[in-house]
């Protein structure tokens, strides 16, 4: 059944990281959690065209792009391949938490995720909902006394870490990780509302999903063997504690053929190894996943010729009379909240 509204919380107005989001990235956020098929669990399909339907002047490329800067901020988690989107902190903020028979329908919402990182993003945030501020009293019914609202509720997150192969969780009813965040991402009965945002240490928790298969080149000359080692290619980072991230795992290097894919597509006005080096940056980062890198690489290398174009499609600013006093950037400490973030 189609939703009839979006929770909207008041205190989303003083959360500092929601602050600190452009005016359309905040319509954006708002728009998301107003959809009418949003379920339960978080869960959107990505439908960029209809989406874009919704204002006028608004382009697929538009919101692609601010998308990808609410995912960078980690608001929200996206998946290309399987076009999904998570709202990430939509079960606790909306609370779906406090009620059973919504996280009953929250679990068969998030039974429809195919992502293997929308299905990580959602465990992470199962570690932070406070279920000790659950009653622990009986419920009542005609045939006696029934599980509490707290025993229920763990139930659900019990059924939904066994289906995604989770881990399991605590007799408190918390998971076996200790829950990162600060008192503001763990909304209280009656207290502080949660932050709509999370943050990015709750994800790498799960262990990464296995390595596919290496997949075939997506140009035809050139080849992506791994004996052919392109000259230009992008070395792969120096492992970190946890181990090398997916991308370098998987192989991914540029090689000559998509060099020249990317010459003859777009010409020589983009700077493919800079662009190259933040695609590889960002998925470092995010530790994420792809069936085919070098297919990724084409949808980062056509994005950042579209962006390159519209930049250069807008009119020049105009000189302002009077003197000019250049703007100064306060202190990091000016973007800190009372917790740090």
């Amino acid at each position: 059944m189609a939703r009839g509204h979006g929770r909207i919380l008041s205190s989303i107005w003083e959360d500092a990281d929601f602050l600190a989001l452009t005016e359309q990235q905040q319509r954006l956020y708002l728009f998301l959690i107003s959809q009418p098929n949003l379920n339960h669990a978080g869960l959107l399909p990505l439908t960029l065209k209809r989406w874009a339907r919704k204002a006028a002047g608004l382009t697929a490329a538009d919101l692609e792009k601010d998308l990808h800067l609410l995912a960078e901020a980690h608001f929200i988690v996206l998946d290309d391949d399987s076009e999904e989107l998570l709202i990430r902190s939509f079960v606790r903020n909306d609370g779906v938490w406090k009620q059973p028979k919504v996280m009953g329908a929250m679990v068969s919402g998030a039974m429809e995720i195919e992502s293997h990182q929308l299905r990580r993003a959602l465990l992470a945030e199962m570690d932070r909902i406070p279920v000790d501020d659950l009653s622990d009293e009986p419920t009542k019914s005609r045939s006696g006394p029934g599980p509490s609202i707290r025993q229920q509720v763990v139930e659900h997150i019990e059924t939904l870490r066994k289906a995604f192969g989770g881990p399991g969780t605590t007799p408190s009813g918390r998971g076996s990780a200790t829950p990162s965040g600060t008192p503001s991402d763990t909304p209280a009965q009656g207290g502080r509302e949660g932050s709509t945002r999370a943050h990015a240490g709750a994800q790498t928790r799960a262990a990464p999903a296995p390595a596919p298969s290496p997949a075939p080149c997506p140009v035809e000359e050139g080849g992506c063997g791994p004996d052919r080692k392109a000259e230009g290619a992008i070395p792969p980072a120096t492992p970190g504690p946890s181990g090398p991230a997916p991308i370098d795992d998987d192989g991914f290097e540029l090689t000559d053929a998509m060099r020249r894919w990317a010459l003859q597509t777009f010409g020589p006005g983009l700077d493919l190894d800079y662009e190259t080096a933040q695609f590889l940056s960002h998925h470092r980062a995010e530790r994420t996943r792809r069936r085919s890198w070098p297919d990724e690489w084409q949808k980062w290398i056509r994005r950042s010729a579209k962006w390159a174009s519209e930049r250069a499609s807008r009119p020049p600013l105009r000189a302002v009379s009077g003197d000019y006093q250049p703007f100064q950037c306060p202190p990091e400490s000016a973007y800190l909240n009372d917790q740090g973030f």
